[in-house]
């Protein structure tokens, strides 16, 4: 089952610049899923360098918050947000976007990441920001 990323309050951080780039980073990788199978090579190509990009621009928000609240935690996130790159780096899109199926992990993983990243990751910054 391809089920897409379906945004509810359980994302939600309580820090609305980070939940709004959340939301936006969802959008993208379900219009990944929507493409797959459906748009061209061409296109499934730009939507994953708007990945990247928005990716990139998301991570930054987030650790210049994160080192001007002076948190704990910010080395530990800022390898993950480092992961994620490296990873994203590692595939050869050609490959995987000439083949469905390929597409499909890649689609798998990227919806994995993003909503463990959320839901366990960005939820320690944003309780210790609240207490």
């Amino acid at each position: 089952m391809h089920k897409k990323i379906i945004w509810d309050q359980s994302f939600e951080t309580g820090i609305a610049e980070i939940d709004t780039q959340h939301q936006r980073l969802v959008e993208i990788i379900n219009s990944l899923a929507d493409g797959i199978g459906h748009v061209s090579m061409d296109d499934l190509h730009n939507i994953l360098t708007q990945l990247k990009e928005y990716a990139n621009y998301h991570f930054r928000t987030e650790e210049t918050l994160m080192e001007a609240a002076g948190y704990a935690g910010l080395e530990e996130h800022r390898d993950e947000h480092l992961a994620f790159v490296d990873q994203i780096l590692l595939f050869d899109l050609d490959v995987i976007l000439a083949s469905e199926g390929l597409a499909w992990d890649m689609f798998h993983f990227l919806r994995g990441w993003l909503t463990n990243h959320i839901l366990v990751v960005d939820k320690k910054f944003s309780t210790a920001m609240s207490a």
